[in-house]
């Protein structure tokens, strides 16, 4: 099978190489179609440490089971499917106390830049969802990156008609956008770069320049929100937004920090204005679900995201793509 092996800093390779055998908890997937998300592209520019060469990226991914081992009891069928890279086990103390994102003990897929995938039988029964006729597969990709922006959402307490900033509007602030539109909130989505602007506005996004003039006139402006959702990694933002948070409201930290970032915030905010300030990572099998009935519902709406579809004979230019500032989420085809 073939299968796009990253090497290294800029260096993605595809070789063939034998398909694996499956054991009896397991199915054997063929993939579809697999979306370029943040993390692949900082791995493919920077390294990253939970990513060590030579290994396989990808995990936003569609596909067919073609091979079921005898212990996975469902009918999969010639159908199409939207797959969970992981899921929690559902027993161990994160799960019992109700944070499955934070599972020890997940259920985990390999890299889906390739054209065959083991896929454990938990996820199979669990996490394996049937993409409807009306939905393109390029779009039921976005199912993973969307479950993440919805857990955010659910971990900043929003509630419909809430006024919510989201600071960014790279693929996840407008995949946090349009679900936020989705659940009637007042969205506002701001950015520095006009082609980010322009995407944002043509999903029916509300809009706020954030360039250096832009956020002069955005500070002087008295703009309160109910929730400030930071999907950059810009960390002198958080103190400089604090302030447009209404009391009582909630400050997320979306965008992932390196490790030893230091935070200098202003604890007037959080004592006197009880703004909480709260960080989001990941996703549940419920959150995934949620976030599927999202996309089947308006196919539409989350299509508009989808940019460019490549084949995987050339992920290179796919990952070069999707650092493209005019384009929002590219997509790389394996099979059919």
């Amino acid at each position: 099978m073939k299968v796009a092996i990253y090497k290294g800093i800029g260096k993605i390779e595809i070789e063939d190489i034998d398909t694996p055998a499956i054991q009896a908890n397991e199915g054997l997937v063929k993939i579809g179609m697999v979306g370029v998300c943040g993390t692949d592209i900082k791995t493919f520019n920077k390294g990253h440490h939970m990513f060590k060469p030579p290994c396989i990226l990808g995990h936003e991914f569609t596909g067919r089971v073609v091979e079921k081992g005898a212990s996975v009891d469902r009918d999969f069928g010639d159908s199409r499917y939207v797959i969970a890279p992981y899921i929690e086990c559902g027993k161990c103390e994160m799960c019992q106390k109700g944070v499955p994102e934070l599972c020890s003990k997940k259920f985990w897929v390999e890299g889906a830049f390739t054209e065959y995938v083991k896929v454990p039988s938990e996820i199979l029964e669990r996490a394996t969802l049937k993409i409807p006729d009306n939905v393109p597969e390029s779009t039921a990709t976005l199912t993973e990156p969307l479950a993440c922006a919805i857990h955010g959402i659910d971990k900043a307490r929003i509630k419909p008609e809430d006024r919510v900033l989201v600071v960014g509007s790279g693929p996840m602030g407008l995949l946090l956008g349009n679900a936020l539109k989705n659940m009637r909130c007042e969205t506002y989505i701001s950015d520095i770069d006009e082609n980010r602007l322009s995407m944002a506005e043509n999903c029916g996004l509300k809009t706020i320049d954030f360039s250096e003039s832009g956020f002069e006139s955005f500070k002087n402006s008295g703009s309160r929100f109910d929730s400030i959702i930071l999907a950059n990694d810009k960390k002198e933002l958080v103190n400089q937004l604090l302030p447009f948070v209404h009391p009582g409201g909630t400050f997320e930290l979306f965008g992932g920090m390196s490790r030893d970032t230091v935070l200098e915030i202003d604890p007037y905010f959080i004592h006197y204005k009880e703004v909480d300030l709260v960080g989001t990572f990941g996703f549940s099998e419920k959150d995934f679900k949620k976030a599927f009935g999202f996309i089947t519902s308006d196919p539409n709406s989350f299509s508009k995201l989808i940019s460019k579809v490549w084949d995987l004979e050339n992920i290179v230019e796919a990952f070069e793509d999707a650092t493209d500032k005019t384009k929002a989420k590219i997509v790389v085809k394996v099979s059919n």
